[in-house]
């Protein structure tokens, strides 16, 4: 999304052709390859593990560290990968994705009039309002030491990335709509 929104705002006549059905296809068919690829190498050293005693994962979806929880015997090796691994997939995202608005950025503010700089920034501003809150609790979860904050801490930054973020996505995109931005107006008047 960053960049297609980098070629809506910095390449607008040639977006139609360089933005294909082809291509959004190969950038979203390469994420979920290489989302599946990079956490195979975890999954692998997770399931050579011992595990006894209760099965029960304290969490309420299947994540790496109540996994790794459950085992009997320490891994750090198991540990290590998977946090190295994360947080370069966390960051180098993070940072393509800084890099393109960087970008955008530079050349928004070159644009001479205001009305196309307000246009250019609320065509992205949206998206990386999702971005930050998204990053924000990955960064929180996966790329700090989270290995001393209680079960609770844990269960609730998942749930911020994975169920709040999401049901915000909607809201914050809808915003960018003149109807919904009177709707809301109007019922935070009445209450």
């Amino acid at each position: 999304m960053a960049y297609d929104r980098y070629l809506a705002v910095c390449r607008p006549l040639r977006y139609p052709t360089i933005m294909t059905q082809r291509l959004c296809s190969i950038l979203m068919s390469l994420c979920w390859v290489f989302g599946f690829l990079s956490y195979s190498v975890s999954t692998v050293q997770l399931s050579q593990l011992p595990f006894c005693g209760p099965n029960t994962i304290d969490h309420f979806l299947c994540d790496m560290d109540p996994l790794m929880a459950l085992s009997c015997a320490p891994a750090p090796v198991t540990e290590t990968v998977f946090y190295v691994l994360s947080s370069l997939i966390i960051i180098l995202t993070l940072l393509y994705i800084l890099g393109s608005y960087t970008v955008l950025l530079i050349t928004v503010l070159k644009v001479p009039s205001a009305a196309g700089r307000q246009k250019a920034f609320s065509t992205c501003g949206s998206h990386l309002t999702v971005v930050c809150l998204f990053f924000g609790a990955l960064l929180a979860m996966y790329v700090s030491p989270t290995a001393d904050n209680p079960p609770e801490i844990q269960k609730i930054m998942t749930l911020f990335y994975s169920v709040v973020t999401p049901f915000l996505n909607p809201l914050i995109y809808s915003l960018r709509n003149k109807e919904m931005k009177a709707a809301l107006k109007k019922v935070l008047r009445i209450q």
